[in-house]
C-alpha cells in the first residue's frame, strides 16, 4: 500500500518518517460524481520509501503523466468503513468506473465529513494538522477496519530513499518509528476483527513481546551511554553504538515463547543487511575509523540451543543477554568484556 507526492513536495517527503500518521482524505472529483470531501481512515507510514517513474494511479493513466513519483509506504490502513473482499473486485482503472463508484460509496459509508472536523486544512494534498484536529479524528468512536500489506510496488522504481541513523537519548524515541497503531489501547479497542478470540490472544503476545523488547533496549542504551558511546537508531536498526574506534550493532529479539532459532534466523539476516547498508553508509558519511565492529543478537530469554549459538558465532555474530546493567555473552565473547 502506498501514497504519492508531487516532486514539488520533495522536501516535505524527505521529512516523513516511519511511524508518522496520515489521515486519508477523500475529495470531490469530476470523474466520480459520488465522491465527497471527508476523512475515510488513518494510515501509518512504513519504512521503504521509493521513487517511481511509471504510472500507478488512475489520473496518471488517464493523462499519461507520472504526477506523484515520491512514494510513501503505508504499513497499515485503518478504514472507517469495511471494503468488500479484495478477491471480488479489481484495482480501479479507466475501464471499470462503475465498480470504482461502488467502492467509493462503500468507503464513504461511515466517513467523517470535513464539516465535522474543526480546523481541518482546506488546501493541498500534503498538509500538517494541529493536535486539536488530530485528536478529533484519532479519538472518534467509529470502528476501525484494519488492512495491512508489506508488498512493494510493482513496476519501475527509480531509487530508494536511504534512512539515517539518528541519535537516541531515550529508548522511547526509537519507538516513535513503530509502523503500527495496535500498541495503543484506544486504537486496539476499536479494531473490528472476524476472530476476536485469536486477535485478543495475539494482542497479548504482541504486548508482552513489545514490553520485553523495549525494556532490553532501554537497558542497552543506558549501558552504552554510561560508557560514553554515541547511540543511534532508525526504523530498521534497533541500536548502533560507537565510541569512535569500537562499534556494536545490536538486534534485539523477543523469545518469550522460546522460539529462539526462528527469531535468531531473522536476526541474523537483519544484522548482516543493516551492517552492509545502514552502518557502512553511516561510517562513511561520518568518516569514522573503527578498529573493532561487532554484530550482536540479544534475545529476551537466555537460549539453550548451543548448536545454533555456535553456528552464529562461526558467522561472527555474537549472542548476549542483558543482566543487571551488563551484557553477558552466551557462547563466544564478541567485545562484551571490552565494555
Amino acid at each position: 500500500m502506498t501514497w504519492g507526492l508531487e516532486e514539488k513536495h520533495r522536501k516535505g517527503w524527505e521529512r516523513i518518517r516511519s511511524g508518522d500518521v496520515f489521515f486519508i482524505h477523500s475529495t470531490h472529483n469530476s470523474f466520480f460524481n459520488n465522491a465527497k470531501s471527508g476523512i475515510i481512515g488513518i494510515g501509518v507510514v512504513g519504512s521503504n520509501f521509493s521513487i517511481k517513474n511509471n504510472h500507478l494511479w488512475l489520473y496518471e493513466h488517464q493523462h499519461h503523466e507520472n504526477r506523484w513519483p515520491l512514494l510513501v509506504p503505508l504499513s497499515e490502513i485503518y478504514l472507517f468503513s469495511q471494503l468488500p473482499d479484495t478477491s471480488s473486485w479489481e484495482s480501479p482503472n479507466i475501464d471499470n468506473k462503475s465498480q470504482s463508484e461502488k467502492l467509493i460509496s462503500q468507503l464513504l459509508k461511515n466517513y467523517i465529513p470535513l464539516s465535522n472536523v474543526k480546523g481541518f486544512p482546506q488546501m493541498g494534498s500534503f498538509s500538517a494538522v494541529s493536535k486539536e484536529v488530530a485528536n478529533q479524528i484519532l479519538f472518534d468512536k467509529r470502528p476501525l477496519y484494519e488492512y495491512s500489506d508489506e508488498s512493494s510496488i510493482e513496476g519501475d522504481i527509480e531509487a530508494l530513499r536511504p534512512t539515517k541513523l539518528e541519535k537516541v537519548n531515550n529508548i522511547s524515541e526509537s519507538f516513535r518509528y513503530a509502523d503500527t497503531l495496535k500498541v495503543f489501547d484506544s486504537i486496539k479497542q476499536r479494531i473490528v476483527s472476524e476472530t476476536p478470540g485469536l486477535y485478543s490472544k495475539n494482542n497479548e503476545l504482541l504486548a508482552k513481546a513489545e514490553e520485553a523488547h523495549c525494556n532490553i533496549l532501554q537497558q542497552l542504551l543506558e549501558i552504552f551511554k554510561q560508557k560514553g558511546y554515541d547511540v543511534r537508531s532508525n526504523p530498521h536498526v534497533d541500536l548502533f553504538a560507537h565510541d569512535g574506534s569500537r562499534a556494536f550493532l545490536i538486534e534485539v529479539k523477543s523469545t518469550e515463547n522460546r522460539n529462539f532459532r526462528t527469531q535468531a534466523r531473522k536476526g541474523l539476516a537483519q544484522l548482516l543487511e543493516y551492517d552492509y547498508f545502514e552502518v557502512n553508509r553511516f561510517v562513511s558519511e561520518e568518516n569514522l575509523h573503527l578498529k573493532d565492529k561487532y554484530r550482536i543478537l540479544v534475545p529476551s530469554q537466555s537460549p539453550k540451543d548451543n548448536n545454533y549459538i555456535e553456528f552464529l558465532n562461526n558467522l561472527n555474530i555474537g549472542v548476549g543477554i542483558v543482566n543487571r546493567d551488563v551484557i553477558k555473552p552466551v557462547g563466544e565473547d564478541f567485545g562484551f568484556s571490552k565494555l
